[in-house]
Order: C-alpha cells, then structure tokens, then sequence
C-alpha cells in the first residue's frame, strides 16, 4: 500500500493512519526505490483488485466469525477493523495498492 500522491496534508495523515505501517512518506514510490538503488522501475495500480481481494476476505471473516473469534481474540477485531479501513481508505481514493517490479544494476 501507499499514501496516494496530491493529497492534502489532513487527507495525507488520514491515509496514514488507515493505511499499513512504514507509509508516511510524501516522496513517490518509484523515487524511494531508487534511491535504494534499483533501477527499470516499473509501478502498476492494482487498488482494484486489493479492493475485491480485501472486501471477500473481511466478508469470509465476518462468515467465520464463531470459528475465529475464539482462536484469535482480539486480535479478530483488530484486522477487521484494520482491513476495512484500508478498504475505505481506497475507496476514498487516499490509499492505493501497487505492484512494483526493479531491478538492481549489474555492477
């Protein structure tokens, strides 16, 4: 996941916060991964595919919930509430699931 780009600042820390942790970067993807030394960056938007994927697991987690509750504890409502938020926070256009592919240079 990361913080979708030209977002206000109130928008930026929303996303953050909904988002998964080590997200808060304003600098663009691509950028970060180059700046760790990959190049041949190739960045896919895939946040609707994470949104189908996302909403049938919190679906089949609601459905299992007798099963999982016992076994996970709190831990249930945590993710719950964890991957609903993402959801939204895809929906709302704050958050956006990519695919990134680079390569490191020969030396």
């Amino acid at each position: 996941m990361a913080v979708s780009p030209g977002l206000s600042a109130k928008e930026h820390r929303r996303a953050v916060r909904w988002g998964p942790r080590a997200i808060a970067s304003t600098r663009p993807i691509d950028e970060l991964v180059a700046a760790a030394g990959f190049v041949d960056i190739e960045v896919v938007d895939v946040t609707e595919d994470f949104h189908s994927t996302a909403s049938a697991w919190v679906a089949q987690w609601s459905r299992h919930e007798d099963e999982l509750r016992p076994i996970l504890g709190e831990l249930f409502d945590e993710r719950t509430t964890h991957h609903k938020e993402m959801i939204a926070g895809a929906e709302q256009g704050l958050l956006q699931r990519l695919l990134i592919t680079a390569r490191k240079p020969e030396k």
